[in-house]
This record gives C-alpha cells, sequence and structure tokens, in this order.
C-alpha cells in the first residue's frame, strides 16, 4: 500500500517557487520516486510507516501530472496540478463564510469561471473517528475543487475575494485551503500544552479541566451523539443557512431563543470543538506543512471573554504555526468589524479585543493587519459584504509579500498635540491625505475632569484638528477614537482604506 495524505489529490495546488514536501504512509520499506510531467524530481528511501518526500522549487505551472511511483510495484497518479500561490485561511465563521451567503452571491457564482483558482476546506470534524460516524454532510470537504458555478457556492467568501484580487495581479494559480470553524477560540486551534505551559493562557485548559471534571462521561457521550444527530439533518441545516443569510436582527436578544430551540445546547466536553487544542489536533495537523506563502485569519469574536489576553493568545497560535511549517509564514488578519448584537453575542469587550489585535502587529514580525472599521453591522455578527475584506487582505499581501507599491495599510493615530485650545490628531498611512465622508467629529470621544466633550472635527492633510471651549487651559483631556463596540466609520485615507480605531489616551 502507498498513500498520500488526503490533501493531496487531483486539481491540487502546490506552492512555486518553494520546496513541497509530500507525505504519507506505505506499508513496506520501498524507494518512493515523484515524477512531474515524466521528468524525476525527486526520490526518497522509505522505511514501512510514514514517509516523506520533498520536491524540488519550481515556477508557476497549469495541469501538471504528478506521478509518485514506489519501487513495489504501486504508484498514485495526480492530475491537473497546479503550481502557484497556496494561502492558508484560518479563522471562525466570518472567515468559513461561504460564498453563497455573500452579498454580491448570485452575480460573483454566476460569474465563476476560473479553473487555476481552487479551493480545499480541511473536513470540520471535532473528534476522532467523527467522519466516520457519516453524520455530517462532508461532500464538500477535504477535496480540491475549481472555481466553477458548481463549486463556487461551498467556498470562503474572504478567501474567494482575497484569491481574485492575487490571480488578477499575479497571474498564476491560487489555491485557498479552508481551515477555520464558526464560534471557535483561537485556543482551539493552538497545541494543548503550550497552553497549558503558560501561565496566563492556562485559564483555557483550567476552564476545559473544571467542565469536564464535572461530567458523567457515558451520558455525555450518549447525549452528544444525539446532540450531532439533530445537527446534521437537512431541517438543521436549512435553519442554520437561514440564519447565515439574515442581514440582522432587529430585536438581538430574540435570537438566543430561536438558536437554541434550533440546535439545542451543549456541555464543553472532549467531542466539542471549542476545547482547547481539539482542532489543532483534528484539522490544522492535517495540514500542517503542506507547502503555501502565508496564512489569512479572521477570528476573535468568540475571545470576546478574555479579551485582554488575545495579544497573548494570538502570538502563542502564531508561533505554533509557524513552528510547525517550519518558516516565518507571514499571518494577514482582520480587525474585527464594527458589532453591537447579534443573538447571544455582544460586541461589548470588542475595543478592547481589536486593541489587543493592533499590539500584535505591532510586535509580532511579519504580521499585517486589515481594517474593516467600515463593513460591520450593527446587529449581525456576520457582515455580508466579503468583498471589502478579501480584497483588503489581498492588498496586504501583493504589497508586503510580493512587493507591490499599491499603499495597503489603514490610518492610524500617530501623534496627539494639544495647544491654542485645540487638539491636532496626526495619522500615519495617510501621506497623500485623509478623507472626511461625512461627520466624523462623533467619532472621537473626549473626556475632562470625567466630563464629555463635544468637538469639532477639520480634516487637514493627514491631521484631523479637534476644536472646543473646554480644550482650553491645562487640565488632562482624554482622547480615544472609534473606540466602541459599533461605529459608523467616516474617516479614510485618500486612497480609500477606514481609519483604525485607538484606545484612550491622554492628550498632550
Amino acid at each position: 500500500m502507498l498513500r498520500l495524505a488526503e490533501i493531496f489529490q487531483d486539481g491540487m495546488v502546490l506552492q512555486r517557487n518553494k520546496k513541497v514536501r509530500l507525505w504519507g504512509i506505505t506499508d513496506q520499506a520501498q524507494t518512493i520516486t515523484a515524477f512531474l510531467n515524466g521528468e524525476k524530481l525527486a526520490e526518497t528511501q522509505a522505511g514501512e510507516g510514514e514517509f516523506a518526500l520533498v520536491l524540488p522549487a519550481r515556477e508557476a505551472l497549469e495541469d501538471g501530472e504528478l506521478r509518485i511511483l514506489g519501487s513495489a510495484g504501486e504508484e498514485v497518479v495526480l492530475r491537473e496540478v497546479d503550481f502557484g500561490e497556496v494561502w492558508i485561511a484560518g479563522g471562525q465563521s466570518n472567515m468559513e463564510f461561504l460564498l453563497k451567503f455573500d452579498r454580491e452571491a448570485d452575480a460573483v457564482i454566476e460569474a465563476a469561471e476560473d479553473p487555476h483558482f481552487r479551493f480545499y476546506d480541511v473536513g470540520k470534524y471535532a473528534f476522532e473517528g467523527e467522519k466516520e460516524e457519516g453524520l455530517k454532510d462532508g461532500s464538500h470537504w477535504d477535496r480540491w475543487m475549481k472555481y466553477v458555478p458548481e463549486e463556487a457556492p461551498w467556498f470562503s467568501a474572504v478567501g474567494t475575494y482575497f484569491a481574485l484580487r492575487l490571480r488578477e495581479k499575479l497571474q498564476v494559480p491560487v489555491g485557498v485551503v479552508g481551515c477555520n470553524w464558526g464560534g471557535t477560540s483561537a485556543s482551539a486551534w493552538v497545541e494543548e500544552e503550550l497552553l497549558r505551559e503558560d501561565s496566563k493562557l492556562r485559564v483555557y485548559t483550567d476552564d476545559y479541566d473544571k467542565a469536564v471534571k464535572k461530567l458523567n462521561l457515558a451520558k455525555y457521550e450518549k447525549q452528544n451523539f444525539k446532540f450531532r444527530q439533530n445537527q446534521s439533518g437537512e431541517k438543521a441545516r436549512q435553519d442554520s443557512d437561514r440564519i447565515m443569510k439574515q442581514e440582522s436582527l432587529k430585536a438581538p436578544g430574540a435570537g438566543i431563543l430561536l438558536m437554541s430551540k434550533l440546535f439545542g445546547t451543549q456541555p464543553m466536553g472532549p467531542h466539542d470543538e471549542h476545547r482547547p487544542g481539539g482542532l489543532y489536533r483534528t484539522m490544522q495537523q492535517k495540514i500542517a506543512g503542506y507547502a503555501c506563502q502565508g496564512v489569512i485569519w479572521y477570528q476573535g469574536e468568540s475571545d470576546d471573554i478574555h479579551a485582554r489576553l488575545y495579544k497573548r493568545l494570538f502570538e502563542t497560535l502564531i508561533d505554533c504555526w509557524r513552528r510547525d511549517w517550519g518558516e516565518q509564514l507571514p499571518f494577514l488578519f482582520v480587525q474585527l468589524a464594527p458589532f453591537e448584537a447579534w443573538m447571544a453575542t455582544s460586541g461589548k469587550q470588542y475595543p478592547m479585543l481589536r486593541h489587543q489585535q493592533q499590539k500584535v502587529e505591532d510586535t509580532v514580525p511579519r504580521t499585517w493587519m486589515a481594517s474593516i472599521m467600515d463593513v460591520g453591522s450593527r446587529y449581525d455578527i456576520h457582515p455580508k459584504d466579503k468583498r471589502p475584506v478579501g480584497e483588503r487582505l489581498a492588498l496586504l499581501a501583493l504589497h508586503e509579500v510580493y512587493g507591490g507599491e499599491e499603499p495597503c495599510l489603514s490610518p492610524r493615530v500617530e501623534a496627539i498635540y494639544r495647544e491654542d485650545g485645540q487638539i491636532r490628531v496626526a495619522f500615519a498611512h495617510a501621506e497623500n491625505g485623509l478623507e472626511a465622508r461625512g461627520e466624523i467629529a462623533g467619532l472621537f470621544r473626549l473626556e475632562k475632569n470625567r466630563k464629555p466633550i463635544i468637538c469639532e472635527a477639520a480634516v487637514g492633510g493627514s491631521e484631523v484638528v479637534l476644536t472646543a471651549p473646554e480644550l482650553a487651559g491645562t487640565d488632562p483631556v482624554w482622547i480615544a477614537f472609534a473606540y466602541e463596540p459599533y461605529c459608523e466609520m467616516k474617516l479614510y485615507s485618500r486612497e480609500g482604506l477606514p481609519a483604525r480605531p485607538f484606545a484612550p489616551r491622554q492628550a498632550v
């Protein structure tokens, strides 16, 4: 028996200009050789069990034939193999969010005719053996799909808009590997031992241990199976689709009862996708080491309970994944969108979480953050307009990874000056100037002696000038910008990128 790991299939995209590691298993010691379009690329002496074969770096290629030949007589033939740009799309529901739910879905899917943009979605299984139960419809998981109308609805919307921009600019094949699951904490995607070893992050494993300790495991197994049966039916899928398509809930609290009625509730346990390190083992490890250019990441909504720990958690995740790939992979991530409430969730801690995300970009090498402060939805945690998200991630990739010249960073506060009864707020990444698309004064929160100050705001070049009578004198004034769960961003760079929020600080 000679078998490759599941991701190595017909129609796959392999990373160009990098060594590519293939791996699999064999039931006997033998020489294994790889041929691409008849040309010998690599050879290894494999013992019984797991083996790996490293292909040399090569340029972009379309529709090649890759043969893996064992000296014992077996071979694996993979057809329509492309070499191009590969990106891992990680995170939770806003990355998982399918193209068929996007605001532009009908027009975009109808026009989906690009056989050299391909998508692979890692199967969403919470524990070993769940796939074999057959409860979940995995027909669109664990296989390479082409960007055509029949298959495009099942692509990540963010991943799609990201890849289409890369295809346009780079003119090479693009593959996106989805490795994400809605509602999950970043702690589910980190090796469990790394959390247990960290005095701060141990709270995630401690909380899990306490929950499991209270369980009657035999009863839990039965309840969990029933729970998964209820989720797997056609009606449950239709209900879930209906919720994802819903633009907004005018009465957010009403959704709590709706979700409970549709899907029930389930205690945390060993079969739960939310458990620390769970999806790291059952999903990430299935693709760890698959040669790629980098990671795009959209997640954080489910980590609001420990918002102040998010920098530490996310940088641990980045270190963990980079270790597993054996290189300093670029991480391009999305700052959380404006949001107030949806179903049982609240955006109350989002300002702090966005602040923590900013700290990651500021301190972790080769990380860049895309701001989407203008595409949130007050009462929907799943904004339906994913094009700006994917295209801004692509802007970051094209500039920071591929060396393009188009500006890619949103304006952010660089300095604050207080003088002559006014405050000047200077923004970086606004070399060509700022642009107000409506009233911006309300985005600034000013306080003096713990009393709010109502100000006027005017744009001048790369600065915003705030004026109010209360700004005279020497008493301390505190200032914040867009530091709210939900706001309507009106301040942009001339290139059309929205300004980033900043946390309260004293004006000097």
